[in-house]
């Protein structure tokens, strides 16, 4: 069973993505911002990380250039989910979230269920 983490700061939608990926058959995670998400991804490992970018105490942004410079962590896809990129924005060539001049894939709040699982699986690397 893969296992995904969920980092955003916002309980609801934790609630709904956890809900929506525990329902097609994965192991959930959940951290409420960028802290708590960096250790519990050193701590379980997770085959693949959402994150949200604007959280309190630190920024998904933040978070991941501290994931992708640890060794444990540095494979783990990550894809960002956030509230300030709009469906005009997802469909306009799909450029994603530049972070530390790497580019992150991304999509836009809120997110359907099929959306999301097609993402996931597009992104997730089968092991």
């Amino acid at each position: 069973m893969k296992k995904i983490l969920i980092v955003d700061d916002s309980p609801e939608i934790v609630e709904v993505i956890q809900y929506i990926l525990e329902a097609a058959g994965y192991a959930v995670i959940a951290a409420a911002e960028g802290q708590s998400g960096v250790k519990k991804a050193l701590e379980e490992s997770p085959d693949l990380i959402i994150m949200d970018i604007v959280m309190p105490k630190m920024s998904g942004g933040e978070a991941v250039k501290i994931l992708k410079a640890n060794e444990k962590t540095k494979d783990i896809p990550v894809i960002f989910l956030t509230g300030y990129l709009g469906k005009s924005d997802e469909n306009a060539g799909g450029k994603g979230i530049n972070v530390g001049g790497h580019v992150y894939p991304c999509m836009g709040k809120p997110v359907s269920r099929d959306e999301l699982l097609k993402f996931i699986s597009e992104h997730l690397k089968e092991i």
